[in-house]
This record gives structure tokens, C-alpha cells and sequence, in this order.
């Protein structure tokens, strides 16, 4: 084999350990979600979780779901493609994890969610997964994390290739993408993908037994310039649209959804050897429809325009400190009903620093935010970690978050309650990791208090109202492990959660007190296998815990073939054993499936 050949195929696979955690990877792993800036993984307290592009290739995922449900601390419920996800960290439910794009936040104010099931994974270099609060870095939502897609063009990169695949189901798929310098000083990026599949029932019977399908296409682009050795400007796109079909109810036939997002973003950015400055402009926008065959439902957008300035500067070999300004406006529409309000600004201030030495760490953050919806919010993170050895650190982790209300919560017209607070949490947790010469390993204590959590009940006139009563503890422990053995790598996880209802006594909906991971990958010559083993204990499908859904294991298995340096094959099959298991009662979940993908790079 060509060693041209070889770096290709060989890349997955030294990425490999990435998946598991930064915490465990190696010193040189970068990150930029933690706290705004990039720095290495071992001066970050954070317990980040790193996907490369190489990694989604070798496991051929086709949706974001499929990434982070191998990741430690994470639970996906999710039936089809295309239909309606969610993702649970560290017990903390879809909405409070902050999404973002290339740094920007994204998603609908209405919903006060991301839908996971419509963010498409073209174009990604790399996925960013932060466990734990860190609103005192981003601010509203960030009670269970942070998750950055990171679509940036890589330094360097000169690429030309096409993607066309096919499945079960009717899936199918056409790709490609183009990367590469311009000139001496300039560099572009074009991806774009087309995908579909005519699906399955989403719902089991009596509802509605025809196939719901997904049809969705999506874009990423940019364009930039080194202005001199200092400043670069750039420019980024983000764009996708699509339609998925559901099973809404007894008699709602030909229900059907149709979502689209776009995100454009420019940056303007200082660096020299000590000092990084950064000014991002960004404009997005979250647009769905529901509809039925007989009836159309309302059209509800959310326009959202970002300005932040965002400052690290190097004090000296051991001190760092941080800090920005951003506003945030947040505009909705709903092409039914009028919002009582329909726009409201956030104006935030926050300040980080950073000690470190050859044995201690140290970090602390705070941020203040002003939104003319909801009033004042002060949160912070504090942080330390100490290396007992070289290659053992024990670590504390501490901080606040909260989540705002959504533009439902507060002014849906006729139930909407404009006096609600946002929701808040504290949280707090401490790791024993080490990183050695043939494997590495890390335990995570965790605990996560969230308080005036916002439910709708009816209130003494029958009328659905929403009202901040409810209170969550979410405490639990991540074990993770990576080795390997001769050519085989292993990364297993294994996550216990406790989560409760402090009301009610009883376990939150559709989490899983025992859960864990065992991903596997193996080279040999122009061949990489990829094996992963998916464990979900048993969980429950009501709040008072009434239902029970049974624990299941899923196996998936990946198969890559380097054909030459510019053809690769690729298949996998998604439950292996055509597991019969459930994720939400009434709903059907895929039988075993196959796929099969032909990449050609020019």
C-alpha cells in the first residue's frame, strides 16, 4: 500500500480515542468550545468529548443522532430519520443543551429547542460535546452542556470529492464538497448534500401504518482572506431544508413537517503571539410548518441576530485571562397567531482566567446577562485540578446555568404567562482520569440541581398554563476506559444516572438509570472495521413511572475499503441482530438496515 494510502486510512483510526473524551486523549488534542478559545485538552477542566470528520466517516454516520449517542453521558431517543429526537445529557433534556455553529447559537425561541432530527452533518470538520453547565461562557440554555459543530475550513486542506450512496428504505444519498486555498492568501470551502428515504411507520397501531419518509438538502460554505500576518476576515454559510412525514393522532393522515435553517456568519479576527480578538456578526434563521392533508398548520419562524466580541490574551507561560460582549436579538412569527411579544434583546458581559502550572490548574468564569423579556442573570464556574502524578489528575468542577423561558412559554396568545422566571440550576462534579503510555481511563462524580422548571398544567379554569413548579436532581457517575489490543482499538464508557422528579419521588421520563458504550475499530491493510455496542437499561415512558420500557442493546457495524488513494467503499448495517426494542411507547423504531456509500476524491 502507497504510504498516501495508508494516512488515509490510518486517520480514523488514530482519532479513534477523540470519541471517548479530550480528558483522555492526548496532549495535543485542541479545543474551543470550553471556554471560547482554543487551547490544548489538558488545560481544560471541562469534560469534552471530540468527533473528527475522519470519525464520521469511518463510522458512515447519517444524522447528528447517530454521532452523539456513542459519546459518554449521552442518551438519544429517537425512531426514523427525520423524526422527532431527543437528546438527553446527563439526564438534562434536549433543551438544555446549547447548540451551536461555528460558535453562533442556533434554534427555534419559540420551542426553546434545536431539533436534532434536521441538523445534517454536511460539511462538519469536527463536534465539540461539552458535559456539564457552562452558562457562565454562553449563557441561556447551557444547563447540560454545550454542543459546537464546527464547520471552519481546516488550514491547509485541498479537497475534491463526491459521495453517492444508498439503504434500506428507499435511503439515498449524493454529496459533495470542495476545499482549498486561493491564491497565496485567500481559501474557500463549498459542501452540499442531498438525502431522502421513503422511511417506515413512525407510529404503531391504530395510528396511521403508511411509510413516513424525509427528503432534506443542505449547504455549507466559506470564504476568506489573510488580511496581513494578523487579521483574517471570513465569511460562512449554513443552509438547510427539508421535509419529514410523522403519524400525528388517529386521523391526522398525511401529516408532514417541513423545517428549514440558515446561518450566516462573519468574523473578523486579531492574533499575534500573546493576544486573540475576534468580532463575529451572524444572522440565522429557524423556520417549520406542520400540515395534514386536510388542513394547514401554522408557519412559526425565529429570526435571530448575534454581535459578540470575544477577547484571550496570553499574560504569560501561566496565566490566561479571557473575556467579550454579546448582544443578542431574538425576533418570532407565527403566521396564525400573534405573540403577544415578539421580540426581545439580550445584552451579556463575561470574563474568564486561567492558572496553570506543571501541577496545578486553575479556572474561574462570570457572566452577567440583561434580556428585556426576562430580566438579570448572573452565573459563574470556578474550577481546579491537580496532577498527582504525570499521568493522573484529579480535578473539581462547580458552577450555575439557567435556561429562559420560550416565546410559547410567555406569550402564546390566551395561555402564555409573560411572569415567568427562567430556569436554574447548579451543578457540580469531580474527576479521576489518567492518561498512560497503552491506555487511558477517567471516573466522573456528577450532581445537577435544576429548579423552577417550567411545566404547562391546567389552571382552575381548565386552561393549559405554564408555571415554574417543578425541581429535578440529576446526579450520576461516567466511567470511561480506552485501550488497545494489537491492531483493535476499544473506548468504553459506562454511565449511572440518578435522576428524579424532587416532587413526585419519581425517575424522569425516558432515562436510563444504566447505560453504556464500547465502540471498536480496526486497520488491516486497505480494510477498517468499525464495531459498537450500544447498552440502554430499562427507563420509563410516563412521569410517574407507570410504563416501562425495557433495556435493549444495539450493535452497528461499519466496514471501509481503500480501493486507492482516490476511491473508497464503504457499508455498514445498523442492528446487527434486528434487536426488537422500544424508545417511546406507541412509537416503531428501524429493523436491521443496510447502507453503502462510493466516495471518489479528485
Amino acid at each position: 500500500m502507497k504510504k498516501t494510502l495508508l494516512a488515509v486510512a490510518l486517520a480514523p483510526l488514530c482519532l479513534q480515542s477523540s470519541l471517548v473524551s479530550a480528558q483522555t486523549t492526548t496532549d495535543e488534542t485542541m479545543v474551543v468550545t470550553a471556554n471560547r478559545f482554543e487551547q490544548s485538552a489538558k488545560n481544560t477542566i471541562a469534560s469534552v468529548s471530540v468527533v473528527t470528520k475522519e470519525e464520521i466517516d469511518a463510522i458512515q454516520a447519517k444524522s447528528l443522532t447517530e454521532v452523539l449517542r456513542r459519546l459518554p453521558g449521552v442518551q438519544v431517543v429517537a425512531g426514523g430519520y427525520g423524526q422527532t429526537t431527543e437528546v438527553f445529557v446527563r439526564g438534562t433534556k434536549s433543551a438544555h443543551l446549547l447548540v451551536l455553529i461555528n460558535g453562533v447559537r442556533i434554534g427555534s425561541a419559540t420551542l426553546g429547542a434545536v431539533d436534532f432530527s434536521q441538523i445534517p452533518l454536511t460539511g462538519v470538520e469536527r463536534i465539540e460535546l461539552v458535559r456539564g453547565t457552562r452558562a457562565a461562557q454562553y449563557g441561556s440554555d447551557a444547563i447540560g452542556g454545550v454542543l459546537n459543530i464546527i464547520t471552519t475550513y481546516q488550514q491547509g486542506e485541498n479537497l475534491a470529492q463526491a459521495t453517492v450512496g444508498g439503504g434500506s428504505n428507499g435511503f439515498y444519498e449524493l454529496g459533495a464538497s470542495f476545499a482549498g486555498e486561493i491564491g497565496n492568501v485567500s481559501w474557500g470551502k463549498v459542501a452540499i448534500k442531498t438525502n431522502g428515504a421513503d422511511g417506515f411507520s413512525a407510529r404503531k397501531d391504530p395510528y396511521e401504518s403508511d411509510n413516513d419518509g424525509f427528503e432534506q438538502s443542505n449547504a455549507v460554505a466559506e470564504i476568506g482572506t489573510h488580511i496581513d500576518d494578523n487579521w483574517t476576515v471570513s465569511l460562512q454559510g449554513y443552509f438547510q431544508d427539508g421535509e419529514s412525514e410523522y403519524d400525528d393522532g388517529l386521523f391526522a393522515f398525511g401529516a408532514e413537517a417541513e423545517n428549514s435553517l440558515y446561518n450566516l456568519a462573519s468574523h473578523l479576527k486579531y492574533s499575534d503571539e500573546r493576544f486573540n480578538s475576534e468580532v463575529i456578526l451572524a444572522y440565522n434563521e429557524d423556520e417549520s410548518e406542520n400540515k395534514t392533508d386536510s388542513s394547514s398548520g401554522s408557519k412559526i419562524a425565529t429570526d435571530r441576530t448575534v454581535a459578540t466580541w470575544q477577547n484571550h490574551h496570553q499574560l504569560n507561560s501561566n496565566v490566561d485571562f479571557g473575556g467579550g460582549l454579546e448582544w443578542n436579538r431574538e425576533k418570532v412569527s407565527n403566521s396564525l397567531n400573534r405573540y403577544t411579544d415578539d421580540k426581545r434583546d439580550n445584552m451579556a458581559v463575561y470574563v474568564t482566567s486561567i492558572y496553570h502550572d506543571e501541577r496545578w490548574l486553575f479556572e474561574g468564569s462570570a457572566r452577567t446577562d440583561d434580556s428585556d423579556s426576562y430580566g438579570r442573570n448572573n452565573t459563574w464556574q470556578l474550577g481546579a485540578a491537580y496532577h498527582v502524578t504525570s499521568q493522573v489528575q484529579l480535578s473539581a468542577n462547580a458552577g450555575t446555568a439557567f435556561k429562559a423561558p420560550s416565546f410559547n412559554d410567555l406569550y402564546w396568545p390566551g395561555q402564555g404567562n409573560p411572569d415567568l422566571e427562567p430556569e436554574e440550576a447548579q451543578s457540580a462534579e469531580l474527576t479521576l482520569q489518567g492518561q498512560h503510555e497503552r491506555f487511558n481511563w477517567g471516573v466522573t462524580w456528577y450532581q445537577n440541581d435544576v429548579d423552577k422548571l417550567i411545566a404547562w398544567a391546567p389552571d382552575a379554569s381548565g386552561n393549559w398554563m405554564p408555571s415554574n413548579i417543578n425541581q429535578a436532581e440529576l446526579k450520576g457517575l461516567e466511567a470511561i476506559v480506552g485501550f488497545d489490543t494489537g491492531p483493535i482499538r476499544h473506548d468504553l464508557s459506562y454511565d449511572f444516572l440518578d435522576s428524579e422528579d424532587k416532587e413526585t419521588k419519581k425517575e424522569l421520563a425516558r432515562r436510563s438509570r444504566h447505560s453504556g458504550k464500547w465502540n471498536m475499530s480496526y486497520l488491516a491493510e486497505q480494510w477498517q472495521f468499525d464495531l459498537s455496542a450500544i447498552y440502554k437499561g430499562t427507563s420509563y415512558e410516563d412521569a410517574f413511572n407507570t410504563q416501562k420500557l425495557g433495556a435493549f442493546t444495539l450493535f452497528d457495524l461499519g466496514a471501509s475499503y481503500y480501493l486507492s488513494e482516490n476511491l473508497t467503499l464503504r457499508g455498514r448495517i445498523n442492528n446487527l441482530f434486528d434487536a426488537d426494542y422500544e424508545v417511546k411507547s406507541s412509537y416503531n423504531v428501524q429493523e436491521r438496515s443496510y447502507y453503502a456509500n462510493v466516495t471518489y476524491q479528485f
